[in-house]
């Protein structure tokens, strides 16, 4: 079966004037725009046994902020196309428009219109319109993936795993750790920190870790063409995530690496710019060389494998 890599590469083939745009989680365009698109299936994202409406509202527009905040930029308005199935009732709709209208609320983002169609299965896809804090030419595109350089620090904003373990929780119905539950169902996009990185950095690399962890530093170690190696004890996990783990005898660093949905901010920056930098956690460096990798607790140093990553197809 053709992988997701090998369609983004043909893509990126046949439409070479478009070659810019297609690197990064959102495209930056005309008069320092920003433009985003995303989409949720239903059984494939959320099913309707175990997400009320509010919750797949919310998380259809978080998907979206989440990609913005990686450019450091501050969204404005969504454009919601909606194709549903002719058993949905009326109450679903109103439920899932409260979530994603309070989504949007929060996050200063004017719902501005959409598309409406009939389909076996419901399929959510939001269009977001942002616009970058910085104003153009004087800073590089924040969000760009091939702005890691050798000397860079890699930084995270927040703790990793935690979506996953929701939804492994969620699976096997194991109860207590529903904060891990809302994690997953739920996730807050990191549109404040995006825009302090934007205007704390002269240069940053930044990706929102949808996919996993190591798939953030994976891309952004072949978009720059660097090496980069993170440090298993330095990234940031719950005592909540530990307990989770213990409970349902599974490997959190392999949750951490691979099991996606976080969407929590990923970069580089230079040393100096770091320190200008709040709320982040230094988790490994940029040096001279190729590929991404990671220093175990023991000291050996393995190389990761985006074969372990999210697969979309």
């Amino acid at each position: 079966m053709v992988t997701e890599q090998q369609i983004l590469s043909l893509i990126r083939q046949l439409t070479p004037n478009s070659k810019k745009y297609l690197h990064d989680d959102a495209a930056v365009i005309e008069k320092n725009l920003v433009i985003t698109t995303d989409t949720l299936v239903e059984n494939t994202h959320f099913t309707l046994k175990n997400y009320k409406p509010e919750e797949v509202g919310w998380k259809a527009l978080a998907v979206n902020l989440s990609d913005i905040a990686s450019m450091g930029a501050k969204p404005l308005y969504a454009l919601v196309s909606l194709s549903l199935s002719k058993s949905l009732s009326e109450k679903w709709i109103k439920g899932f428009y409260k979530g994603l209208l309070a989504c949007a609320k929060k996050f200063k983002t004017q719902v501005i219109g959409g598309n409406l169609t009939r389909s076996k299965e419901i399929n959510i896809t939001i269009t977001l319109i942002g616009k970058t804090v910085v104003r153009a030419g004087l800073t590089p595109a924040t969000g760009k993936r091939s702005n890691a350089k050798a000397e860079d620090l890699v930084f995270t904003c927040g703790n990793f795993g935690e979506s996953a373990l929701g939804l492994n929780i969620l699976k096997r119905k194991i109860n207590n750790f529903n904060t891990l539950i809302k994690i997953h169902k739920m996730p807050v996009p990191q549109i404040s920190q995006g825009q302090h990185i934007a205007k704390k950095t002269k240069r940053a690399s930044i990706m929102d870790a949808s996919d996993g962890l190591a798939d953030c530093i994976i891309q952004i170690a072949e978009e720059s063409n660097v090496k980069i190696i993170i440090e298993e004890d330095k990234i940031p996990v719950s005592y909540e995530s530990k307990k989770a783990a213990e409970k349902l005898h599974i490997s959190l660093l392999n949750l951490v690496l691979y099991g996606g949905e976080d969407y929590k901010l990923v970069g580089t920056a230079s040393k100096y710019d770091c320190k200008k930098l709040k709320n982040i956690k230094i988790i490994g460096k940029v040096v001279k060389g190729k590929g991404a990798f990671l220093k175990q607790k023991n000291g050996m140093v393995v190389k990761l494998d985006m074969n372990k990553s999210f697969k979309h197809f």
